[in-house]
Formats: structure tokens, C-alpha cells, sequence
């Protein structure tokens, strides 16, 4: 139980920094968090802060059958 416990202190604490409105977050499971906390983190590393997206990503950072469309404000 106490491992589960902080497993979720983890999960709840990764969903606080996700740039959605909390009414958003309320609704996430944990499945949705990991997915775009994961979704979150491949932007980053493709399109790191002041490229404008304008960088192509190197053939091996590419992920198959994921798209990316990242908006102008640089987010995902």
C-alpha cells in the first residue's frame, strides 16, 4: 500500500506541472497523464525551447505512427 501510495503522490505530482486547466486534470486517469507527460517530453527533446519547431528532428528520434503537431507557442 505504501508503495502504491507514493506511486500515485508521483502520478498527481507529474499531472500539476501538464499545461492544461485544472478542470482538465481532474478528469485525467493515469494512463492519460503518463501519456502526455511522455507526449510532453518527446516534443522537448524534437523541438527544443527556441527552435520554433523550424529544427528537423534527427531519423532517429523519429517515432513511428506518433504524430506531432506542436502549435505555435511551441507546445504539443
Amino acid at each position: 500500500k505504501a508503495r502504491r501510495d507514493q506511486i500515485n503522490a508521483e502520478l498527481q505530482a507529474l499531472r500539476s506541472l501538464l499545461p492544461i486547466s485544472a478542470r482538465e486534470k481532474e478528469r485525467l486517469s493515469y494512463l492519460h497523464t503518463m501519456a502526455l507527460v511522455c507526449l510532453r517530453l518527446r516534443g522537448a527533446q524534437l523541438f527544443p525551447p527556441g527552435t520554433n519547431g523550424t529544427a528537423v528532428p534527427h531519423a532517429s528520434l523519429a517515432l513511428r505512427g506518433t504524430p506531432l503537431l506542436p502549435h505555435q507557442d511551441s507546445t504539443l
